[in-house]
């Protein structure tokens, strides 16, 4: 997907709920291949969100927000190994409407203090 469609996309989710279809299962078990997801564009993502972006290769991907960085959002996919390459502002279309309780964002939270940690002691 071209930056222009992400642009369209955002603008969208801006105006109201974009309908945006998942395919993976990335985010297993809170969202399933084929699932159909509503897609809101917001002003801040907290840890816990769950943002759709485009990625370094053009694909959309849906996954959980854990911190922020310089150069962007950091995020990871539920059922990932790894974290993302920060996303750029520019690339996040919007956080899919779906209940994030306080537990998810503390795990999230934390999550993202152990890749600080990590990077730190290198």
């Amino acid at each position: 997907m071209d930056r222009r469609a992400v642009t369209v996309l955002r603008e969208l989710a801006r105006e109201g709920p974009s309908t945006v279809v998942v395919r993976g299962d990335c985010m297993a078990p809170l969202l399933r291949s084929g699932q159909e997801v509503q897609v809101r564009a917001r002003r801040v993502y907290l840890p816990g969100d769950v943002i759709v972006f485009r990625t370094r290769n053009g694909e959309l991907a849906a996954h959980r927000v854990l911190g922020w960085r310089p150069a962007g959002v950091v995020t990871k996919g539920d059922h990932c190994h790894e974290h993302d390459a920060p996303v750029g502002r520019a690339e996040i279309v919007g956080a899919i409407d779906v209940p994030v309780t306080l537990s998810q964002r503390l795990h999230a939270a934390v999550a993202f203090l152990r890749i600080l940690l990590r990077r730190l002691t290198r």
